[in-house]
């Protein structure tokens, strides 16, 4: 799950409540979640989410979440070992869309930090566009 490790200025995002899906398509608590049509889909691996998701959906169809920005650094696990080696590059998000994996092709979350531990790392870090395909 992606949680607010820190944030580099004073301000904090306000919760918004944006659609999103109910019942077994319910995202998670911190999924990383892009809008698309006004609605909150699970990101995929290679894809900047625009949201966090911050609590279960409510009785009105929203869920809360914030906006993701580059002022907030964010800690999840990864599926893979991180290792110190990977700091400054961007991983892939997993499929859960809830960590991350040790893949930086195509990567949207630059690793700051990592205790580089075995299998599952704690990670922190920021998300980032990414890169340009060649053509």
């Amino acid at each position: 799950m992606f949680k607010v490790a820190y944030r580099r200025v004073t301000d904090v995002e306000p919760f918004v409540y944006p659609a999103c899906p109910t019942g077994e398509g319910a995202l998670g608590l911190g999924t990383a979640a892009v809008l698309t049509a006004g609605v909150l889909a699970k990101c995929g691996a290679s894809v900047k989410p625009t949201h966090i998701v911050m609590g279960p959906p409510r009785a009105d169809g929203t869920c809360p979440a914030i906006g993701v920005t580059e002022n907030t650094v964010f800690e999840t696990t990864s599926t893979a070992t991180v290792a110190e080696t990977v700091i400054g590059s961007a991983v892939t998000l997993a499929a859960d869309a809830q960590t991350v994996t040790a893949t930086t092709t195509s990567g949207v979350f630059k690793i700051l930090e990592t205790d580089g531990a075995a299998t599952a790392s704690t990670v922190r870090g920021v998300f980032v566009e990414p890169p340009a395909a060649a053509g």
